[in-house]
């Protein structure tokens, strides 16, 4: 592994991807200290980096800016790592099978734990307590939705939390009941399951939580991740990056934006505001900075909880997490002291409640420049999209929710007319709008490259045998690469720091052993990372 100290460094051998417009390509970069000197080609590379440099060679792959994560949960995702992985099962009884299989191979643990369940593996995509009573009678078991959005949990757990047939629905969520004796089935929806599963199992060590935080950080440093946007931010977590921060064990950049959790208080919630704004005052580094906060204004269309303008093909419609009545003075409170907000809408109705908040907050505070954002979008119509491009929103999306390989539940509720105008990406760009590609992790595998792979094809990695949903709306891959990198850079307001190869900028490099972009998408999928590289020093190495 390099040596990275304040010598000279000169990267070449391969050709360099830099996202900058006003250069796009080059041969070589030279890096001195942390920082970019040098971007261009390699003859006057070798004459500014000197006699000595330490040379780092691409052996013909590909030289490229860290990838920007403009969408992640950094704890969630550590902890999920440690839990029984349930995408891709198929079916209950594969997903009875993996839970089954962890509880055997973790006796000794309280609760059984499992993540990324999919609704169109489960009948009718309503899971029940009974599927796993049998299985695990004796422990709690917690299964998170692969979207986060709900809980699937058996009889012990609704215990452990003390609820009955009885407990009432808390503010934006649901105890899902069975329709005729009105009993607790086991699924817990949106607040239910974030306010009442969530604060139990996040109740962990300082050095549980730590740890959930470093084994995120060192996926993301394998897969060529150099900065993530935490979309989630809570206080605690907070402090435990910092802490790896003071401790020098910090690999990838963090901001982060403070969840704001709806109470049904709103001086409760202008308070979470306050606070954020404190946090945002006190965090203000390149490695670790709080800029705004997120509001969950919505669910998810598989679990029938994004609030849409017409109904499901099913009939029936879900309220907002968030009302406009309630959002809007939410987000002109942010506004109005410097903070960024991240509004997670993916239902159109939503979105139109998102938009209008926004602009109301500029209006009413005289306020520019604080890149307001949409996360998710998967239905918007038309003239939201001309809204958003109009207003300068950024549309914060991730191409792997638009996977064909789990997209039929998506599509089956939403119906294939508003399902043809899903994830309309080349849409927000013709709008004007700014474009910030993520994952979403853990909700969705982190590894940027497949991610890429979905952006520049519709496809699904690994299986071309399944359609593509709407591939007349990839992206040629120099313009996914930069929705990976420069645009959410921008939009999380890292666009001074990194996000493009540039004299001046933070020295966050990543090396791959092949150049995809001569060979064309499918090679992204075998493409490996080679070297991350954050702020000149190596972070990973293969």
């Amino acid at each position: 592994m390099p040596k990275m100290a304040t010598e000279c460094v000169l990267v070449s051998g391969g050709r360099v991807f830099t996202a900058d417009p006003g250069l796009p390509w080059a041969e070589a970069v030279v890096i001195r200290n942390d920082r970019i000197v040098f971007v261009g080609d390699l003859k006057e590379a070798a004459s500014i980096a000197g006699e000595d440099p330490t040379k780092i060679d691409a052996a013909g792959g590909l030289i490229m800016p860290g990838f920007v994560d403009g969408h992640v949960h950094v704890a969630m995702t550590g902890a999920s790592m440690r839990k029984a992985q349930l995408r891709g099962a198929g079916s209950v009884e594969e997903i009875r099978r993996r839970v089954l299989k962890w509880a055997n191979e973790h006796p000794d643990e309280p609760r059984v734990l499992g993540t990324s369940w999919v609704h169109g593996d489960i009948p009718n995509g309503q899971p029940n307590k009974s599927m796993l009573d049998d299985i695990v009678p004796d422990r709690p078991v917690y299964l998170e939705a692969f979207d986060f959005h709900s809980s699937w949990l058996n009889s012990q757990a609704l215990r452990e939390l003390g609820i009955d047939d009885a407990t009432p629905d808390p503010v934006g969520g649901e105890i899902v009941r069975d329709p005729t004796s009105g009993e607790a089935t086991g699924w817990l929806q949106e607040t239910a399951s974030t306010n009442m599963v969530w604060p139990l199992l996040s109740n962990v060590s300082d050095d549980e939580l730590e740890k959930q935080v470093l084994v995120a950080a060192e996926a993301f440093s394998r897969a060529g991740i150099t900065s993530v946007v935490e979309m989630a931010l809570e206080e605690r977590v907070l402090e435990s990056i910092a802490r790896i921060q003071a401790a020098g064990k910090l690999t990838v950049r963090v901001v982060g934006h403070m969840i704001i959790w709806r109470t049904g208080d709103l001086d409760d919630e202008i308070r979470q505001v306050e606070r954020a704004a404190e946090l945002a005052r006190q965090y203000q580094g390149d490695m670790l900075r709080v800029i705004g906060i997120k509001l969950i204004g919505d669910g998810t269309i598989d679990g029938c909880t994004a609030a849409l303008s017409q109904p499901y093909t099913d009939g029936t419609n879900c309220d907002p997490i968030w009302p406009a009545e309630v959002l809007t003075p939410i987000v002109a409170a942010a506004d109005k002291v410097g903070l960024q907000v991240a509004i997670h809408a993916i239902g159109d109705a939503t979105i139109d409640a998102a938009i209008d908040a926004i602009e109301g907050a500029a209006t009413v505070n005289a306020t520019t420049g604080r890149r307001h954002r949409i996360e998710h979008l998967e239905y918007a119509r038309d003239d939201q999209i001309e809204r958003i491009g109009t207003l300068g929103i950024t549309a914060s999306m991730q191409p792997v929710h638009v996977n064909p390989a789990y997209l039929s539940n998506w599509l089956e509720k939403i119906g294939p007319e508003r399902g043809e105008n899903g994830f309309a990406w080349p849409l927000y760009i013709k709008a004007g709008a700014p474009l910030a590609f993520g994952t979403d992790t853990p909700t969705a595998p982190y590894e940027a490259l497949p991610n890429m792979y979905i952006a520049a094809t519709r496809k699904a990695p690994g299986d071309d045998t399944i359609a593509p949903h709407r591939p007349d709306w990839a992206l040629p891959m120099e313009d996914a690469l930069t929705h990976g990198t420069r645009e959410p850079a921008w939009a999380a307001h890292l666009d001074s720091v990194t996000g493009m190869l540039k004299p001046g900028l933070a020295a966050d490099v990543v090396i791959l052993d092949t150049d995809f972009f001569q060979e064309g998408p499918a090679a992204l999928l075998k493409t490996d990372v080679r070297l991350t590289m954050v702020g000149g020093k190596v972070v990973f190495s293969a």
